[in-house]
């Protein structure tokens, strides 16, 4: 049976319903309760023609380069086995791993689980005019096709899934925290904070959210999160749902050890 930090502590996962169950699993394992309330889901592009367009002209491409584990997943069914690829590059491990799924070892995976990372690790790759396939969803920021942009790069977008706001979980969400029955929420995408807020909206946040604890899968949601006027507790420097599993178990024996330290001093 499961023991340590998290025993006994409710977590909100908020991610899209697919990707929720593993995370779920994990915290299982860690001791924790988890509560799935997806906050965004995902579906494929509304212009799938597009998508084939693109990779019948695969061939005229120098770089094709995945933002998402979901670009990946809704991009490969329109690639036949035999069809040749670009030098392939991607923004972090998880999409690298759902490319080895169909038997592709990217070119380049940068350190940091970013779009400014993969942007590093191209820039001394990139040549002017080479072209270049960027796979993502329609949320996705326009960072890294305004660097390609600016390294001389003929950048062509193509949207290979669609990220909307799922608010079907507003009264459960309401519930649960009017009734203080959550310990942690987390965020793992800028799109689940916003549609968080957007439920919270007319609501007393700060009262509603007094002793939860917010964790953040890294920077870029984490900045979200706090330009929204949450306060951000938990954000791993790896950019993983593990290490933000491993993150939220430090925090909280942190936490149970500076209360028994403080309450070795009030006796």
């Amino acid at each position: 049976m499961a023991s340590g930090p998290l025993m006994g502590k409710t977590v909100l996962v908020t991610r899209g319903k697919e990707q929720a169950k593993t995370f779920s699993e994990k915290l299982r394992q860690a001791g924790a309760t988890p509560i799935e309330i997806p906050l965004i889901s995902i579906s494929p592009s509304s212009k799938p023609e597009t998508i084939a367009e693109c990779v019948r002209h695969l061939a005229n491409y120098d770089w094709l380069i995945f933002t998402s584990a979901n670009g990946v997943k809704f991009f490969f069914p329109f690639v036949k086995k035999e069809t040749p690829l670009p030098k392939v590059a991607v923004v972090g491990k998880k999409t690298a791993a759902a490319l080895k799924a169909y038997g592709v070892s990217p070119a380049v995976v940068p350190d940091e689980f970013v779009a400014e990372g993969v942007i590093e690790a191209l820039k001394p790759l990139v040549k002017p005019r080479d072209r270049i396939l960027l796979v993502k969803g329609n949320l996705a920021r326009p960072v890294l096709r305004d660097a390609l942009i600016n390294m001389g790069a003929d950048v062509t977008d193509l949207i290979a899934y669609e990220t909307s706001m799922n608010e079907s979980g507003k009264e459960q969400l309401l519930y649960l925290l009017r009734k203080r029955k959550l310990d942690v929420i987390t965020f793992t995408s800028s799109s689940t904070v916003q549609s968080f807020m957007r439920m919270m909206e007319g609501e007393d946040i700060a009262s509603l959210l007094s002793g939860c604890v917010i964790a953040c899968i890294g920077p870029v949601t984490k900045e979200t999160a706090e330009k929204a006027g949450l306060s951000v507790h938990i954000c791993p420097d790896q950019y993983t749902i593990d290490d933000m599993i491993k993150e939220m178990e430090q925090y909280f024996a942190k936490r149970t050890m500076e209360g028994k330290i403080n309450g070795d001093i009030t006796i």
